[in-house]
């Protein structure tokens, strides 16, 4: 199992560079040992950023001559997300739809194994046999362009949404193994293309058995969003910095036989990091993962 990270590792900088380049963060984590990236679309229906104007593709031929020329793979991506069941909740709904499906053919010409999509809901619905079809059809012609590719498409484990009016959480649907599976599962009727995005911080908010879930997903995990938390918000942390037991959990992957990468999402680790020591920890980031693995190799 090969270690990657997201390039949101090394991206929101407190000098005053509000979000770096890429490319640019590309080159600074492989300078500090990483050999595959999990390319981080989620900022492109927010910014002017690489995806966003008319020369886009030129921005993704550089991109793939960069990673030949740094041997780097690209085992994962994230598309732009947001509630896909209700458009307000986004500033412009086709402008972020034209983000995922750009997001979708980047990953696809860059040689990504598996894109990262979420799930909708309806907070104020229970209809969940709805929620369901709606996801359904919304996934569908995502699914179909990724299948272009030879690239699959993996539905994410979400959380339960606090309200901060209500003072509690709402339920949110895939926050449960079951919806996750459902989705993917339903999916998976036609197409063959569709796996499991597995969020370890996401369950560890939920306070689920992880080993058990993951034993239920077993053969569909196709990706991982490896981070760490205390329970409570959705920090983004590197292992052991929460409360997540890594040691069962990597022999549980290894039980399974997960076959993807193992790719942090662990951008909160470097968010107010200063330029200086930006190095060590992403250097340090590279040990805690290569021992993380070692655990697998072991298990």
């Amino acid at each position: 199992m090969k270690l990657s990270t997201t390039t949101a590792m090394y991206r929101d900088r407190p000098e005053g560079r509000a979000v770096i380049p890429i490319i640019d963060c590309v080159r600074r984590l492989h300078k500090a040992g990483y050999e595959d990236v999990d390319f981080n679309f989620c900022l492109m229906n927010q910014y002017d950023l690489e995806l966003t104007n008319d020369h886009w593709m030129d921005w993704v031929k550089e991109m793939k001559e960069v990673l030949a020329e740094l041997n780097m793979t690209a085992g994962q991506a994230h598309t732009p997300f947001y509630n896909v069941l209700d458009p307000s909740s986004v500033k412009d709904v086709d402008h972020t739809e034209e983000m995922v499906r750009r997001s979708i053919k980047a990953a696809g010409e860059l040689g990504v194994k598996a894109i990262v999509i979420h799930a909708g809901t309806h907070f104020s619905d229970n209809d969940y046999k709805k929620i369901l079809r709606e996801n359904v059809e919304y996934f569908k012609p995502h699914v179909e362009l990724a299948a272009g590719y030879g690239m699959k498409v993996a539905v994410e484990n979400l959380f339960d949404k606090m309200d901060p009016n209500r003072g509690y959480r709402l339920r949110r649907y895939t926050a449960r193994v079951d919806e996750v599976l459902e989705v993917a599962d339903t999916l998976s009727r036609d197409y063959d293309n569709v796996g499991v995005c597995w969020d370890f911080g996401h369950a560890n908010e939920m306070g689920w058995d992880q080993p058990q879930a993951l034993e239920m997903i077993g053969k569909r995990l196709i990706a991982l969003h490896v981070q760490d938390n205390y329970g409570v918000i959705d920090d983004h942390l590197l292992p052991y910095h929460g409360t997540i037991e890594w040691e069962p959990l990597m022999k549980t992957l290894k039980k399974i036989g997960y076959e993807g990468v193992f790719a942090y999402e662990t951008h909160k680790a470097t968010t107010r990091v200063p330029e200086p020591l930006i190095d060590a920890i992403l250097a340090y980031s590279v040990e805690v993962g290569n021992y993380l693995i070692s655990l697998y190799d072991e298990a």
